[in-house]
Order: structure tokens, then C-alpha cells, then sequence
């Protein structure tokens, strides 16, 4: 399936809506086609790219499966699982055995901070200044 392809079902798809927000608008409702017919070309879409010589069969799958849900009105069941992944993923992460947490910084750097962030003279004086004014 070529570029050229994928621009010409997304120009037949936006002719589609324009034409039938169009006969809306005269009066004519098609709220029901349109309900199923959008799903219906995603998922025609998604099989192609599945079917197809270049493109990835996964994205393929993935759109396809996105028209799916949409067209039965289950779309939420896609980002809920996406989202209960993640935070598998997460969770498999902070536990596996190879995790090791950051260590503390050596004593070298952490002295080095402390005279780094020790006051100063001029510190003082500011301090000294601030509580004299009234």
C-alpha cells in the first residue's frame, strides 16, 4: 500500500463527512450511518495495513482494533488496559530483582557540599543588616 493510497481514503473519508454534515444541516439525518460508518473505515483501514507488503502489521492491528472498539462502543476498554499495563509495567520494574536503588553520594562529595553551602562572612553581615532594619 503506498502514501498516495492513505491519502486518498483519508480525502474519500472527509468528503464522506462533509457531504453527510452537509445533508444534516438540509435536514437529513444519517447520525446512525455515520456511527457505524467511521468505524468501519478504520477498521478497513487497520486490515489493509495488515494485509499489506510495506507498513507495520502491528500499527495495522492497532487501528484495526481501535475501530473495532468503537464500533461496539467499548473505546475506553482500550486506554483503561493501556493504562492498567503502564502501571504493571511499573510496578514489575520497582520489584525485579536487578533493581538497585541510587546509592548515597561518597563522603568526598558529601563534605565538599556541606563547605559549599557553609555560610559565609558575607552571609552574615546580610543577616546581621536585615534583623537592624526597622
Amino acid at each position: 500500500m503506498s502514501e498516495r493510497s492513505g491519502k486518498v481514503l483519508l480525502g474519500l473519508v472527509l468528503l464522506l463527512i462533509g457531504g453527510l454534515v452537509l445533508l444534516d444541516q438540509v435536514g437529513i439525518d444519517f447520525g446512525d450511518l455515520i456511527g457505524l460508518l467511521i468505524p468501519a473505515i478504520i477498521m478497513l483501514y487497520g486490515a489493509r495495513k495488515i494485509m499489506g507488503q510495506s507498513g507495520s502489521r502491528f500499527w495495522g492491528i492497532v487501528i484495526f482494533l481501535f475501530g473495532f472498539l468503537m464500533l461496539i462502543g467499548k473505546l475506553h476498554l482500550l486506554f483503561h488496559g493501556l493504562l492498567a499495563i503502564g502501571v504493571i509495567y511499573l510496578g514489575y520494574r520497582l520489584l525485579r530483582p536487578g533493581y538497585v536503588p541510587k546509592e548515597a553520594p561518597p563522603a568526598w562529595e558529601r563534605q565538599w557540599a556541606q563547605k559549599v553551602l557553609k555560610e559565609d562572612t558575607l552571609d552574615a553581615w546580610e543577616r546581621e543588616m536585615t534583623r537592624r532594619q526597622p
